[in-house]
């Protein structure tokens, strides 16, 4: 057995503190923990405010620290927030120990990775939990340092409006609620983003926290006024705050938003622009004026796509339902183009063609994939126990057929503030043959070659990678690398370990699937201050330790 594997076999449950009074982090680890606050396990993996301890009761009953969770009541306008209910957390269904929760990520091949972790990041209230702030009118500088560095590191899809101009309207030396600058909750929303990804940053008042917490209690006002652009920027805010718990886990809170998202999207007509383009949206307490420049029309048609990849991460990630109903709902909202292509007056004689026909921005391609993933797994879901053969080629060569769509590689000619999201892309397409076909990998020897041949692909990208420069990814990745990772540790659980020559030596086949986990793991591990991203780091971490004991 490899020696960095000593930490998953060895005698890391030992420890001198009392049963069950190590720290969050280290119990759920199965690491040895000092008792300090933080401790040296959380300090060496920079996680120091995560590093919680169990409450204990005068009479020594434990009682475990449990987050804040809000609760969402109404469909899309309102946001009502209410302390924490023990019974209405969907993280924990029995002992505060217990998380093994199914997600739609589970394959039937799967050696029992529990798909949904309870949240590790504790540290963020609700916002019944706050008192709040007073953020009416924060500094411009404050603004001006978190806008910027959210800008700067927001790596993943999310933000669809024109940045430059953003940025200018965000600055004005204008009161905080003028229609001259940003919708107040989309502004402390990225706000809020941008103190996360600058803890140097933070300030005693204006800080992540108060951000959120206003942004919470201020979202179902944001339709109320004369803002230009109030439903534009209210689903902007909706998306970004549906992001921010997509990072942390956190479905409850984040498939809220994104229904919200699109909620909004669908009322507003962003789905049929070329059918509204030329007159006003038909919502009478929401109107959304036709657009006065091409600009408008190029953040509407990027909105509409956006709110469409984020739909989909939840429904993918989590097994949420879908929010679009792709079969009933028609849809003439054109690709979205790369920034340079907007300038052209005949983007409104677009063509609205088939999924692989035209379509080739980055937004675009990142929207497809994301739709054949959802795609993918909820025709093997509806098909699990009657597999129709048929439209299963179909799908497989339409997926075939979009792959040979993507750039090639994340090597030369890719400039670095594309690899990213190039890296995404090609995961999802992957991930989404690995679930076309995982329900016959056993059964056809064809579905067998595409599954193990896609996972190969995607160790391939990791190894051609240099994630070292790399400040943030696309927390979407620790899902769509800890589902390639099932794949190699179903098959580590079926493979021969050793082999016929010298007593001790390691079949080739043990060899191969070894280095691809550990290859997957060791990219995991560099983005674990994604909370989504260590949660499944260690979950995976958790299922390879297992399948090299039982073998």
């Amino acid at each position: 057995m490899p020696q960095n594997l000593a930490s998953f076999t060895g005698n890391s449950h030992r420890h001198t503190l009392p049963r069950g009074m190590a720290c969050a982090t280290c119990r759920r680890r199965k690491i040895k923990c000092d008792g300090h606050k933080p401790c040296k396990q959380c300090r060496r993996s920079s996680h120091t405010t995560d590093c919680q301890y169990p409450l204990v009761a005068r009479n020594g009953a434990q009682r475990s620290q449990r987050p804040m969770t809000i609760k969402l009541e109404t469909p899309i306008a309102v946001l009502r927030t209410s302390s924490y209910d023990d019974n209405s957390s969907i993280f924990f269904q029995g002992p505060p120990d217990s998380e093994e929760i199914p997600l739609a990520w589970t394959m039937p091949v799967s050696v029992g990775i529990a798909a949904s972790p309870p949240p590790k990041d504790e540290t963020r209230p609700s916002a019944s939990h706050m008192l709040d702030p007073v953020i009416e009118n924060p500094p411009l500088d404050v603004i001006e340092r978190l806008v910027d560095a959210f800008f700067g590191n927001f790596s993943q899809v999310g933000f669809f409006l024109d940045v430059a101009a953003f940025r200018h309207s965000a600055l004005l030396a204008v009161p905080f609620n003028s229609c001259q600058r940003p919708l107040p909750v989309l502004l402390t929303a990225v706000c809020a983003w941008g103190s996360r990804f600058s803890p140097a940053l933070r300030h005693p008042v204006y800080n992540e926290d108060a951000f959120l917490v206003y942004t919470l209690q201020n979202m179902n006002h944001n339709l109320d006024g004369d803002h230009p652009k109030r439903v534009l920027h209210s689903i902007q805010a909706h998306v970004l705050v549906s992001l921010y718990y997509f990072t942390l886990g956190r479905p409850m809170e984040g498939i809220y938003h994104s229904n919200a998202a699109v909620s909004l999207a669908l009322s507003a007509g962003l789905h049929l622009i070329k059918s509204t383009q030329s007159r006003d949206s038909e919502i009478q307490d929401t109107p959304l004026r036709s657009p006065c420049s091409l600009s408008d029309l190029a953040e509407r048609i990027d909105g509409f796509w956006t709110v469409v990849i984020v739909n989909n991460y939840w429904a993918a990630s989590f097994g949420s339902p879908s929010a679009i109903q792709y079969c009933d709902t028609p849809i003439d909202t054109p690709w979205p183009l790369d920034l340079d292509d907007h300038v052209s007056p005949e983007l409104f004689e677009l063509p609205v063609g088939c999924l692989i026909v035209d379509g080739f921005s980055t937004l675009a391609l990142h929207s497809k994939a994301s739709i054949l993933l959802e795609r993918a797994i909820s025709f093997s879901a509806n098909n699990a126990d009657d597999f129709d053969d048929m439209e299963s080629d179909a799908f497989d060569v339409l997926l075939d057929q979009f792959m040979l769509s993507l750039p090639l590689g994340l090597g030369l000619g890719c400039g670095d503030e594309l690899k990213p999201r190039l890296l995404v892309l090609q995961t999802l397409t992957h991930a989404a043959i690995i679930r076309l076909h995982a329900h016959r990998c056993h059964t056809s020897d064809e579905s067998r070659r595409k599954y193990l041949t896609a996972a190969a692909a995607v160790i391939n990208i990791i190894t051609n990678t240099d994630f070292s420069t790399w400040r943030h990814i696309d927390p979407i990745m620790g899902i769509l690398w800890t589902t390639v990772g099932e794949v190699f540790v179903a098959e580590l659980s079926n493979a021969e370990i050793l082999g016929g020559g010298a007593a001790g030596s390691l079949t080739e086949q043990y060899q191969d699937l070894t280095f691809c986990l550990e290859t997957i793991l060791s990219a995991m591990r560099s983005f674990s201050s994604i909370p989504l991203m260590e949660r499944f780091c260690v979950r995976l971490e958790e299922a390879y330790a297992n399948t090299l004991l039982e073998n």
